[in-house]
C-alpha cells in the first residue's frame, strides 16, 4: 500500500480518535453542568418547602394569638360593663377568670422566620421565577415591627399604667403581674387556654381604670386588625410559594 495513503489512514484515525475525546469531554461537561443544575434544582424546593413550613407555622401562631387577644377584649368589656352598670360602687366583684384574661393576660406574638432571613442572606431571592414572590419575601421581616407594635402598646398599658391602679385593691397583684406581666407567647396558649377555677376579685370602679381599660382595648382591636390583614398576606406569600413548587 502506498505511504500516502497509510499516512492518511492514520490521520483519519488519529482525528477519530481526537474527536471521540473531545465529544466526551464535552458531553461529560454538559453532563456535570446538568447534575449540578439538578442538585440547585432540588436545594431550591428544599429550601422553599422550610420557608413554606414556616409560614404555615407562622399563620397558625398569629391565628391563635388573635384568639388570645379577641378572649380578652371580650373580658375587658365584660369588666367595663360591671362598671358602667354601678357606676355609684367605688368597687366592683368581677369573676375570676373574666379579670384573667381582660386584665392580666399579655399574649406576645412571636414570630419565627430563622428560614427565610437564612434563605434571603444566601441570596436565594434570584432563582425564584415569579417577581411577585421574590417582593413578597423580601418585605416580610419589615413589616413584623409594624404588625406587633400595637400589641406592644397595649401589653405596656398594662403593665405601666394599668397594674399600678389595681395594686390596693388586689393584695395578690405582685404574683399575677410576675406571671403574666411580661406576655404570653402564642406557642405557650396551649397551657394557658382554660384557667382553673378562679374566686372573684374585687376591682376599684374608678375612672381612671376605666379610661386606661378602654384605652388598652383599642390598642388590642387595632392589633387584631393589623394580625388579621398579616395573616391575609402571609397566605396569599404560601400560594405563591405552592404555585413555585409545582411549576
Amino acid at each position: 500500500m502506498p505511504a500516502d495513503n497509510n499516512s492518511g489512514i492514520r490521520f483519519s484515525r488519529l482525528f477519530a480518535e481526537g474527536l471521540m475525546v473531545v465529544v466526551s469531554i464535552l458531553i461529560a461537561f454538559a453532563l456535570d453542568a446538568w447534575w449540578e443544575e439538578r442538585q440547585l434544582e432540588q436545594e431550591m424546593l428544599e429550601d422553599l418547602a422550610i420557608v413554606e413550613a414556616e409560614l404555615a407555622e407562622n399563620i397558625r401562631l398569629i391565628v391563635m394569638n388573635v384568639e388570645m387577644m379577641e378572649r380578652g377584649v371580650d373580658a375587658t368589656h365584660s369588666v367595663i360593663d360591671a362598671m358602667f352598670a354601678t357606676p355609684d360602687a367605688t368597687q366592683i366583684e368581677v369573676p375570676g377568670e373574666t379579670v384573667y384574661w381582660g386584665l392580666f393576660l399579655n399574649p406576645t406574638l412571636d414570630l419565627s422566620l430563622g428560614a427565610i432571613d437564612a434563605w434571603i442572606a444566601a441570596g436565594r431571592l434570584a432563582g425564584i421565577s415569579d417577581p411577585r414572590l421574590r417582593e413578597r419575601l423580601a418585605s416580610v421581616r419589615g413589616k413584623v415591627g409594624d404588625v406587633t407594635e400595637e400589641q406592644h402598646v397595649a401589653r405596656q398599658l398594662g403593665t405601666r399604667d394599668l397594674y399600678p391602679l389595681l395594686a390596693e385593691t388586689l393584695d395578690d397583684i405582685r404574683p399575677l403581674t410576675e406571671m403574666f406581666g411580661a406576655g404570653f407567647t402564642s406557642r405557650q396558649k396551649t397551657g394557658v387556654t382554660e384557667m382553673p377555677a378562679m374566686p372573684p376579685m374585687t376591682l376599684p370602679n374608678t375612672p381612671a381604670l376605666r379610661l386606661t381599660l378602654q384605652a388598652r382595648t383599642l390598642w388590642y382591636q387595632a392589633a387584631i386588625l393589623e394580625m388579621g390583614d398579616f395573616q391575609a398576606e402571609l397566605e396569599e406569600i404560601q400560594a405563591l410559594l405552592r404555585e413555585e413548587l409545582d411549576r
